[in-house]
């Protein structure tokens, strides 16, 4: 397996990963877990993790503490995750799953603008019709049938969205600029995320999990939600660039939604199941040019600052 390909089996496999976690969260909530309180406990508990196998491994986690850049990334993937989780106390599973992707077409687009990247023609009718679905999506063809609690859910998955797509293209930039190792990366970031998402949450009543349920919940979205997926994540993005390594995981949401109407019960009405696909073949348009080009990668020696042609 050459390494771009490498790159994105293990980006695919963070997105799979992830797309447990929807379905998990909406369990978790519904089993009495504080919104959160949760992604404190879940960062908190991964973070221990990551920076004890960084340290088995080898790699220096604590000079990269120092670097803004990991304290950016940290910072808007708190954001990110205090938007979804209290987003899914008023909506299902593979609403938000869907929802919080739309950060692949906006990472595309911030590719474009920051990083370089090339926009076609095809990416730019994705993102057109990523809003049409979205739209589609939240109101089912019927803007006037969103309640209130479902519309506070709605926006807070599009500014998880936007925080998310800030994170695809300043990491990627970060990546190629300082060549940052992705497992001692992944556990600053993780690390960075838990102290940040500490003040928030003990402004809302910091709330222990209680139950074997709640507490399983907690220990595998730290495990399979979290540690594991980040490092996949990170390693992936070295080679590719953000839009590519953005859309792959669109298996994100298709994982998502099956376990969602499986387990959970969970269902889209036909406007609904329409938008669902427009945002998928939008994110599947949004990096087509890319996914077919050959200059996928950050250049073999991971020199900084050094882009292939």
């Amino acid at each position: 397996m050459d390494g771009t390909a490498k790159a994105l089996a293990q980006t695919a496999l963070a997105g799979a990963l992830w797309g447990t976690s929807f379905p998990v969260v909406a369990f978790g909530i519904g089993e009495g877990l504080d919104p959160l309180s949760f992604v404190f406990f879940r960062f908190a508990a991964a973070a221990p993790l990551m920076v004890a196998a960084s340290a088995l491994l080898g790699k220096r986690v604590w000079p990269l503490l120092r670097s803004r850049g990991v304290w950016v990334v940290g910072g808007l993937n708190a954001v990110g995750f205090f938007c979804q989780f209290v987003g899914q106390a008023h909506t299902s599973a593979s609403l938000a799953a869907l929802l919080v992707n739309l950060s692949v077409v906006l990472a595309a687009g911030g590719g474009v603008l920051f990083l370089g990247e090339r926009l076609g023609v095809a990416k730019a009718a994705g993102v057109a019709l990523a809003f049409g679905g979205a739209f589609l999506l939240t109101t089912e063809g019927d803007p006037g049938s969103v309640g209130g609690g479902e519309l506070v859910g709605v926006a807070l998955y599009l500014v998880a969205a936007v925080s998310w797509a800030g994170y695809i293209v300043y990491s990627k930039r970060e990546t190629d600029r300082l060549g940052w190792d992705p497992v001692a990366v992944s556990a600053c970031i993780v690390l960075v995320t838990a102290l940040l998402a500490l003040p928030l949450a003990l402004a809302g009543g910091l709330r222990w999990p209680s139950g074997t349920e709640a507490l399983a919940v907690v220990a595998y979205t730290s495990v399979f939600n979290t540690a594991l997926p980040f490092v996949l994540y990170q390693s992936g993005l070295k080679r590719l660039p953000a839009g590519t390594s953005a859309v792959v995981l669109a298996v994100e949401i298709v994982v998502a939604v099956a376990i969602s109407v499986a387990f959970l019960g969970e269902s889209l009405g036909t406007a609904g199941a329409v938008g669902a696909v427009a945002v998928l073949v939008s994110i599947l348009l949004v990096s087509r040019d890319q996914l077919g080009s050959k200059s996928l990668s950050v250049r073999e020696t991971d020199a900084v600052g050094v882009r292939e042609p």
